[in-house]
């Protein structure tokens, strides 16, 4: 699901016909711009309390600030977190919005041969040294069937996966490209920019329908190799590969496990398949200046191998589902001042996704589908890695 918000939140959902109106009707007056009463105060001119919200005078009258307006006051409500600072959060105790200063996992930083188990000590953090040990990025280099995801674009809901069975496309998610087509354009520069690197290594490619797994794996661009690089070139850029694609909190000793593996991977007769019910992975998605990342679970590709010797490029689908409580907690983590540009506030945002986005997978076998599903279309070519990405 993917980041719908910004200034285009407000255009997607007009373009639907879901309109708002303040206003509430004239009571006489003529002319001139809503004001704001507070309620009680200030005497009128004719000597009568100014009133609350809502309250129309039929003359002007600077006193209660009204300028004979064509419609009732509104009342002026103070958003208490405006005030919050870039190190806040806006967060809701009982029926009051108050500032928190941000719990930053690990704030002080760990050892070089430490990594933050950002979970422990109740989100606070603990740096701990890892049982397992980062691949070489020798290994790396040396998989000449590393691809690396070229284009990505957002299906309509007409097209995509049959995870239900019932022999038709499954994209509800596919919903929101006819209300905002600009999404594929944001997401086809995020590729091209190096915003976006999603590289598939598999591990012991086999092109006769023997089963093996693919890594699915986060990167950057590598600036130092060529800065200003079109990503959706092959050969145009080289690749660093983010550590964070690897699971250094396992117990288990030895190569740390990727986070992410499609298991199992199969082609035969140029048919790629790989996933299915268990892979889960978070794909952030850019649109508008909002990234809103999404856990996709259930997650499977589906393309076209172009040479059955090896995996030099493919074309195909990423297909998944979005879990509700999932889409949920998207909307929650962007900050509030980013939706504050919107005019609108998250439980509005969320209610008029439900209302776009029905739920169309029954994930828990209850014959209630509790999920929505998605579909894009990928291109991938083969890639170079020259090391891995730099902690942030």
């Amino acid at each position: 699901m993917m980041r719908i918000f910004g200034k285009g939140l407000a255009a997607l959902f007009i373009g639907g016909a879901l309109v708002m109106s303040g206003c509430g009707t004239d009571s006489g007056s003529t002319g001139g711009t809503t004001s704001a009463d507070t309620a009680g105060g200030a005497k009128d001119t004719t000597g009568a309390d100014c009133g609350g919200a809502g309250v129309e005078h039929a003359l002007t009258d600077t006193t209660c600030g009204d300028t004979a307006s064509d419609t009732k006051d509104t009342a002026v409500v103070v958003d208490p977190c405006e005030k919050c600072k870039e190190n806040q959060d806006c967060v809701t105790e009982g029926a009051t919005k108050v500032c928190k200063d941000k719990v930053i996992p690990c704030k002080d930083g760990c050892m070089a041969a430490e990594i933050c188990d950002k979970a422990a000590d109740g989100g606070k953090g603990k740096c701990i040294k890892p049982a397992c040990n980062l691949p070489d990025i020798a290994t790396l280099k040396a998989n000449t069937n590393l691809n690396k995801i070229s284009a990505l674009k957002l299906l309509t809901d007409k097209e995509g996966c049959d995870l239900n069975d019932d022999a038709a496309p499954d994209n509800v998610l596919g919903k929101i490209v006819g209300l905002y087509a600009a999404i594929n354009d944001t997401l086809t520069k995020a590729v091209k920019d190096g915003d976006i690197v999603i590289m598939l290594a598999p591990n012991g490619f086999k092109a006769d329908g023997t089963k093996f797994t693919c890594d699915l794996l986060l990167g950057a661009i590598d600036e130092a190799v060529k800065k200003d690089c079109d990503a959706t070139k092959q050969g145009d850029c080289k690749y660093l590969v983010d550590k964070a694609s690897y699971n250094q909190l396992s117990a288990v000793a030895g190569i740390c496990p990727a986070l992410v593996t499609f298991d199992p991977t199969t082609v035969k007769d140029g048919k790629l398949k790989a996933g299915g019910d268990k892979q889960n992975f978070d794909l952030t998605l850019p649109v508008v200046g909002i990234d809103l990342k999404l856990r996709i679970s259930r997650a499977q590709i589906n393309a076209d191998v172009t040479d059955a010797t090896g995996w030099k490029t493919s074309k195909g689908m990423l297909c998944g589902v979005i879990a509700e409580e999932d889409l949920n907690a998207a909307i929650d983590a962007v900050p509030d001042e980013v939706l504050a540009e919107t005019g609108f506030d998250k439980a509005t945002i969320k209610s008029l996704m439900a209302g776009v986005l029905k739920p169309d997978i029954d994930t828990d076998g209850d014959n209630d589908p509790d999920a929505i599903s998605v579909a894009l279309s990928l291109e991938t070519f083969l890639v170079e890695v020259t090391g891995f990405k730099a902690a942030q």
